[in-house]
């Protein structure tokens, strides 16, 4: 069995010292950048963040099924130090905020995680470094329960970042979302769910990969926009109250794009589906794991039923 709080405890260790890796390499003389296809490259960070997260993640369960988003392995020592599955206790996450008792462990064999160890890659490349982030998600029996995402940097102006990692995490049934900045607080920030203002609803979509038919599509929706790169940052941008309601009109993400910010979407009561409402499934027994019809998403389940008779055909 994989018992949740120690899941939690050994993947926001994972998530932050994944940070540590993207910020090395960004600061190194060669980031080692290669290109998968057009507009897709892959970095040393990609490879050696990935490498790390998996020889952990084996290393506390070694029958746990990970799909990730690299398929080469970093073949160097990695110089930072274990994890350990007692940084968070039971207690923490056994409890919904009505005080109704959750489930907090789950067979492994129904088990999966799918991780993308640096998401924006292409921003990564490009020098935008507040869209990067490390995302990890567990899912059970093919849908998404367990959510990570790690946002290493903050920017504090045109072009200047600090590396400041934050970890946000949580398992939908308990309806809760936490926040922590390191990996030694016992005790998580709680991250309250906000609301919005239905007379000006901010939609967050792509700014790349997108041309102006496509564009001018989304602004039919009457919504103001906000466009950005990575599938974690436009998840962030909603579950901090920057934006509403978050579109991606394109088939070029995949799984481990969204397995995180689903979870984390259901858990404040939202959902994340197609674009005429599909519902996603993570299996890992898949040939490939591309996500074909889009997806709108949204932590307010009200705003996803409004506009999904809008976005039916628009792909």
């Amino acid at each position: 069995m994989l018992k949740v709080h120690e899941f939690f405890s050994v993947a926001t260790q994972l998530a932050y010292n994944a940070a540590i890796i993207i910020n090395q390499i960004r600061l190194s003389a060669d980031i080692g950048q290669q290109w998968k296809g057009i507009d897709d490259p892959v970095t040393i960070a990609d490879v050696k963040a990935q490498t790390y997260i998996i020889q952990q993640l084996h290393k506390h369960w070694p029958q746990l099924k990970i799909v990730g988003e690299e398929t080469t392995v970093y073949d160097q020592p990695i110089d930072l130090p274990d994890t350990n599955c007692n940084l968070y206790t039971e207690e923490i996450f056994t409890t919904t905020p009505n005080n109704l008792k959750v489930r907090t462990q789950y067979e492994i064999e129904d088990l999966c995680v799918w991780v993308d160890p640096l998401d924006g890659t292409l921003d990564f490349v490009q020098g935008d470094f507040d869209c990067v982030t490390t995302l990890i998600g567990l899912s059970y029996k093919k849908k998404a329960l367990i959510g990570i995402i790690s946002q290493p940097f903050v920017k504090i102006a045109d072009k200047q970042y600090e590396f400041k990692p934050k970890i946000y995490f949580g398992h939908h049934p308990q309806r809760r979302v936490f926040y922590t900045y390191d990996t030694q607080s016992q005790i998580p920030f709680e991250l309250l769910k906000p609301s919005y203002d239905p007379k000006n609803i901010v939609l967050c979509t792509q700014n790349k990969r997108i041309d102006e038919t496509k564009l001018e599509k989304i602004k039919s929706l009457g919504c103001s926009l906000l466009q950005m790169g990575g599938s974690g940052k436009k998840s962030l941008t909603i579950l901090e109250s920057k934006a509403d309601l978050y579109l991606y009109l394109g088939v070029r993400m995949s799984k481990w794009d969204i397995c995180a910010p689903d979870a984390l979407f259901q858990a404040f009561g939202g959902r994340f589906v197609g674009l005429e409402g599909q519902i996603y499934e993570y299996n890992s027994e898949d040939k490939i794991y591309d996500n074909p019809y889009g997806h709108l998403a949204s932590i307010h389940n009200e705003l996803v039923d409004k506009f999904l008779p809008k976005t039916t055909g628009m792909l």
